[in-house]
């Protein structure tokens, strides 16, 4: 990072008591840049400018600090300095701090605070962690629909610097019901007598705080929103869902699939926190050892059908030729079980569009499965006629032919498996995701065997 070449500066500037032009270098850069600038300092340090710098860059600056610093900062900096920084904190970054402590610290730490944050971390608590309840923003800007656009603006500048953003605005009636928003510049434009009443848009998108977090996402997604209210029960504002916290739900949702397809969540390990290097030996083949000797009972049942077929299996070329469709076919499967969990998991499907997925997958499955066929047909033809005993051109051309039938029937009847596991797990209220590549492979195997063997065993 190019700011790091101004650590030694940052701290001359401090020690030399040159605190103004100390500020105004932090103040010149981002406060991504300048948290890491200050990650590089002492407690004390960063303490001492912290007291120098102005409340929202110091909120800014602290929550970009990389999180054992942050911890560190609580531990050392002194009761006054924690207080400062926590009161600083915009209310959706201050749970999500304090839910990194141990619980001895945590009620430590929220005794500092005042009544109505406490308040608010309690009713946050009363919600799942994948709820929207759980990790909305409280600081949100509120105008009166009576005031003009001139007074808005100055109510504006008077509540920024305590708001997570002021470009969208909400228009709260007497009991605190959401009745409109305006947006910034709206309120710019707009003539400074005009009403802020009559301004605001009333076409109102929201969702409610027991929502899930996915389904705020794609409503900010959809809309193309910078905050999305939220509102209980009887229309009451309560909090909204920014668009920096969409990014953020995407990602988590995104990393927890990974995490489930690949079989590291679980066992006390949160989505998020998975360490490759750092994890014990002994922990990572308990979450991983299960799930591959269950898929191995598959392999089992399908070495057992394979034996039983083997006297049809003669001089050893369609016994060659098995593994070619049963691996195939298990591709082919694990793309389209990966491509139905991404729709379901970014909202593509709505209700009643199983038909829409089966006919789909069955084009694309069947055009796939032809020239796929082509191919095992040729290939077929080319083992055989590379064998140390030539079949006569009739055998050869019915022995590629069941070949190609099936690799054909394998590969359609493997993307159909991949497509419908996840919806069928889904419809069940189960999590797609933990339909992993091995699995998907390992039954699209057990199908291909069983396909190829029927067809040689009637055919041949």
């Amino acid at each position: 990072m190019r700011y790091m070449l101004l650590i030694p500066e940052i701290r001359e500037l401090l020690a030399d008591g040159n605190h103004q032009d100390l500020v105004s270098v932090l103040q010149e850069m981002h406060p991504t840049d300048a948290a890491g600038v200050l990650s590089a300092l002492s407690i004390e340090e960063i303490a001492q400018i912290f007291a120098l710098l102005p409340p929202e860059l110091e909120r800014d600056v602290f929550g970009y600090l990389e999180p054992d610093v942050q911890e560190q900062y609580v531990v050392g900096a002194g009761r006054a300095r924690v207080q400062q920084a926590l009161l600083a904190m915009l209310s959706d970054d201050r749970a999500e701090f304090l839910e990194r402590f141990e619980p001895r610290i945590r009620d430590q730490l929220i005794t500092m605070l005042p009544t109505a944050a406490r308040e608010d971390l309690k009713r946050r608590g009363a919600f799942r962690d994948d709820q929207v309840g759980a990790f909305l923003s409280t600081d949100y800007a509120v105008l009166h629909p009576n005031l003009t656009a001139r007074a808005a603006i100055l109510e504006l500048r008077r509540q920024a610097p305590s708001r997570e953003t002021i470009y969208y605005s909400y228009v709260l009636d007497r009991v605190g019901k959401l009745v409109g928003f305006v947006s910034l510049r709206d309120l710019i434009l707009a003539d400074e007598g005009r009403l802020v009443g009559e301004i605001m848009k009333t076409d109102l998108v929201s969702v409610s705080a027991e929502a899930d977090q996915e389904e705020a996402a794609r409503v900010i997604r959809d809309y193309d929103l910078i905050a999305l209210p939220v509102v209980d029960g009887a229309g009451r504002l309560v909090g909204i869902v920014t668009h920096d916290d969409a990014v953020d739900i995407v990602e988590e949702e995104a990393q927890e699939d990974f995490e489930k397809m690949a079989g590291i969540s679980g066992h006390g390990v949160e989505v998020g926190d998975y360490d490759y290097l750092e994890e014990p030996v002994l922990r990572q083949v308990r979450r991983r050892a299960p799930v591959i000797c269950l898929l191995a009972l598959f392999w089992v049942v399908t070495s057992t059908l394979i034996h039983g077929f083997e006297n049809s299996l003669t001089k050893g070329l369609l016994l060659a030729l098995l593994p070619m469709v049963m691996a195939t076919g298990g591709m082919v499967g694990t793309q389209a079980s990966a491509l139905i969990i991404r729709a379901l998991t970014v909202g593509d499907f709505g209700a009643g569009k199983l038909a829409t997925v089966v006919w789909k997958e069955l084009r694309v499955a069947s055009l796939m499965a032809a020239m796929l066929g082509l191919i095992a047909f040729v290939d077929s033809l080319l083992v055989s006629r590379t064998s140390d005993m030539l079949d006569p051109i009739e055998r050869v051309l019915l022995v590629s032919g069941v070949v190609g039938v099936a690799m054909f029937g394998h590969v359609v009847t493997a993307a159909l498996l991949g497509a419908l596991t996840p919806l069928a797990v889904k419809k069940l209220h189960g999590d797609p995701a933990m339909i992993s590549t091995p699995a998907v492979t390992a039954i699209a195997d057990l199908t291909g065997a069983a396909i190829y063997l029927v067809l040689v065993t009637t055919l041949l």
